[in-house]
């Protein structure tokens, strides 16, 4: 058995694959056709003996970490074959490849076979989606987390949760110092200390966050060494902020920082880190804090900071000290994430704002 790219040649018994497969839901010949020349989604083949047996669509967002299982059907005289798991495990490795690491599908709930198969796959149920298709069945959800090649290096690093909703940047410099300072141990007293020290004060709601200026200063004050770059227009959190008050008090904030650093002869990098220069303080034994953008994670537009915790070929690995549940937090060390991805969520906000903290005790 051959799996392949399709090609426009295929498009006939693609076609009637389709047709034959199901009563209603067809993706249309015009559509399989679009599919087949996208430069985005990718519609593989299994092919035996020259006759196409079945066929996967994967379809990519390029707005989030999802791919889509759009659709997948195997001829009937080919049934039974086991075609359909080797379809569906061809699709994870190029999901994978691509840089996305979770698969979602929709299958019907009176589909047995199918969502048998996807179960012993290691796919999990989301949600019910009542009268799903256009008989009115119902459907189900399903969604599969992949695991890339672990990281080829990697920082000895223990994951600390943030305690409080607005900690993030504090709990990022402890896990900084826990790596660096393995006697160190973390504390939710350090974690407010850190956070009172580096906070803007306000942000666009709520408490404010750690600006990457307040965080080196808090580093500084440790017995850290730091290196600061800080790509901005304007000053940290502020451009959504509409009280003029909390204006002035993050303004001026952040310039007795930029005061203090100046007086302690550091010197604020306007620019933006390569993932070449990320994975050199990797190698070199630095611990990099980023604030990235959670918009492509979960729809909600926020700064967050995180800590890279290795790389290999073609992931960056974070540690992510936001969890929702205690029980997840096995989940929030070494997330892979793009290299591609990783250099679009480092921009925050419409000034695409760069904010990046290197820390080691005794920074070359």
């Amino acid at each position: 058995m051959l799996l392949r790219q399709a090609n426009l040649t295929d498009l006939p018994q693609l076609n009637t694959i389709e047709n034959n497969a199901f009563s209603g839901d067809k993706i249309s010949p015009r559509q399989m056709k679009r599919f087949i020349n996208s430069p985005l989604d990718s519609l593989f083949v299994a092919e035996i003996d020259g006759t196409l047996a079945a066929y996967a669509l994967v379809l990519f967002n390029r707005g989030t970490r999802l791919a889509r299982l759009y659709s997948i059907a195997v001829a009937a005289e080919f049934r039974g074959r086991n075609i359909a798991f080797e379809l569906v495990s061809r699709c994870e490795q190029i999901v994978v490849e691509r840089g996305f690491i979770t698969l979602r599908l929709e299958v019907r709930n009176d589909n047995i076979a199918a969502k048998n198969l996807y179960l012993k796959m290691g796919y999990k149920v989301l949600k019910t989606l009542v009268h799903y298709y256009d008989d009115l069945a119902d459907g189900v959800r399903m969604h599969k987390r992949l695991d890339p090649p672990g990281p080829s290096k990697v920082i000895n690093m223990p994951l600390y949760v943030q305690t409080t909703p607005f900690t993030c940047g504090a709990a990022c410099l402890m896990m900084a110092m826990s790596a660096i300072k393995p006697q160190y141990n973390p504390s939710r007293v350090d974690e407010l200390s850190i956070w009172r020290e580096a906070t803007t004060i306000f942000m666009t709601s709520g408490h404010g966050g750690c600006s990457v200026h307040g965080l080196a200063l808090a580093a500084i004050k440790r017995g850290l060494q730091i290196a600061i770059y800080s790509q901005s227009s304007s000053v940290p959190f502020i451009d959504s902020v509409r009280d003029k008050n909390k204006k002035a008090v993050i303004t001026l904030v952040h310039n007795d920082f930029c005061q203090q650093l100046a007086s302690q002869g550091v010197v604020v990098h306007n620019a933006s880190p390569t993932i070449t220069q990320l994975k050199y303080w990797i190698d070199q034994g630095c611990v990099v804090l980023l604030m990235i953008s959670t918009y492509r994670f979960n729809g909600e537009k926020g700064p967050h900071w995180v800590v890279l915790s290795g790389y290999n070929e073609q992931f960056m690995f974070i540690h992510d000290p936001f969890v929702e549940a205690q029980k997840d937090a096995i989940n929030a060390a070494y997330v892979p994430i793009s290299q591609a991805e990783l250099a679009q969520v480092m921009q925050y906000g419409k000034q695409k704002q760069v904010s990046c903290l290197v820390v080691e005790s005794s920074l070359a």
